[in-house]
């Protein structure tokens, strides 16, 4: 860490329509020298309420030297029961957090691995999550048919991913009274064989349920995915609110349960390993305290559980790189998460731009994440403001 700090003076924001309803939502903080940190907000309700959470905070620590993001919490005298209830809160200080490590690396002359104490790595292997292709777009209704997901699965493995997960259970919604697997489950089911038919039997496959299920429905559709080859079960139910369930669940199961996206801060995470509520845990470090904090849930749980720790990032290029930096300070046996085909001007956003090679994420070799916003694409196409 540096010595002086990091002291915020000002800060602005930046959005992107992506697709739909999708937007992408960036902040940049700066000291009163022109050094600064960059973060990805995206998520429900970042454009306002996330932007107007992060502005209020940031204007009480203006003019207080930062020298470690753990520290920011106390700064603002906010408890983390506040960020692990409250899912607007947890999303502005995560933001804060990661741009003041990106600004403290900078300072450093360091990647963001190194400042975090790991050693900096050339690539970072990535997963292909094939859904957010398929989303609603400009043009009109998404096609979520099971053709489709075959060829964008098909697409990803001609790119050079070796893993595929998918999301294809958009009929389900609980609760289910009747017992073994609901009719709902039949076109997600469907579009999962489509998709192993695609990309064949060597090709690791995950399947994404985003909390549709209850015990019983959950219990049913895990035997219909396991004979499909699935090797991860992620969030049939939701682990905060379900945990009991979802360690019954994991007993029965005959792949991992993973899940947990949307938890804060590391004592969360730890307990949903320690119930036995999931096999792999999912920080997301625009929700779980940021970039640090993900490096340390990494550290500490792959240290005692190989394989229990897998980051969540189906959103831009800045969290995308950031989640990389983590992954590469722990080390886990999981691919990183990686949208593809969302939008084709991805990379555009970032200065250098976005590289993404034969699956594998490459990390620039520039200080902290390794690249900024690009101003002149955010002026074209986006959306920026001061508060």
């Amino acid at each position: 860490m540096t010595s002086t700090g990091f002291t915020i003076s000002s800060l602005v924001f930046h959005s992107l329509s992506v697709r739909g309803k999708s937007e992408w939502v960036f902040v940049e903080l700066s000291d009163a020298n022109g050094n600064t940190g960059t973060s990805e907000l995206t998520g429900p309700g970042a454009r306002k309420d996330v932007t107007n959470a992060l502005a209020e905070m940031a204007g009480r620590l203006r003019g207080t030297p930062i020298t470690n993001d753990t520290e920011i919490a106390k700064l603002l005298g906010i408890s983390n029961d506040l960020f692990s209830s409250d899912y607007i809160q947890a999303t502005a200080i995560s933001g804060i957090r990661t741009a003041v490590l990106d600004a403290l690396a900078k300072k450093e002359g360091a990647t963001l691995t190194q400042h975090l104490g790991g050693q900096h790595a050339d690539i970072v292997p990535l997963y292909a999550n094939i859904n957010r292709a398929m989303l609603p777009d400009n043009k009109g209704q998404a096609d979520r048919s099971p053709d489709l997901f075959g060829k964008i699965a098909a697409l990803a493995v001609n790119q050079g991913f070796t893993t595929i997960k998918c999301a294809p259970f958009d009929e389900c919604d609980p609760p289910y009274y009747g017992s073994g697997l609901p009719d709902q489950t039949k076109p997600g089911l469907e579009r999962v064989r489509a998709v192993r038919e695609a990309i064949g039997a060597d090709i690791t496959l995950l399947v994404d349920c985003h909390s549709r299920f209850n015990l019983d429905s959950s219990l049913a559709l895990e035997s219909e995915l396991d004979s499909l080859g699935v090797s991860w079960y992620e969030e049939p139910m939701n682990p905060f609110a379900q945990p009991e369930d979802l360690a019954s669940l994991r007993e029965a199961a005959r792949m991992p349960i993973a899940g947990g996206e949307m938890g804060y801060g590391i004592d969360v995470f730890r307990k949903l390993v320690e119930n036995g509520s999931l096999d792999v845990v999912m920080p997301d470090v625009k929700y779980c305290g940021g970039v640090g904090e993900a490096a340390s849930i990494g550290l500490e749980l792959e240290t005692q559980n190989p394989g229990s720790v897998s980051l969540h990032s189906p959103s831009g290029p800045a969290s995308l790189l950031a989640s990389a930096h983590a992954t590469s300070v722990f080390k886990g046996k999981w691919p990183l998460e990686h949208a593809i085909e969302e939008v084709p001007w991805r990379a555009e956003i970032l200065e250098p731009p976005e590289l993404v090679e034969n699956g594998c994420l490459v990390l620039p070799p520039d200080p902290g994440i390794g690249a900024a916003l690009d101003k002149s694409f955010l002026t074209k196409y986006g959306r920026s403001w001061t508060p």
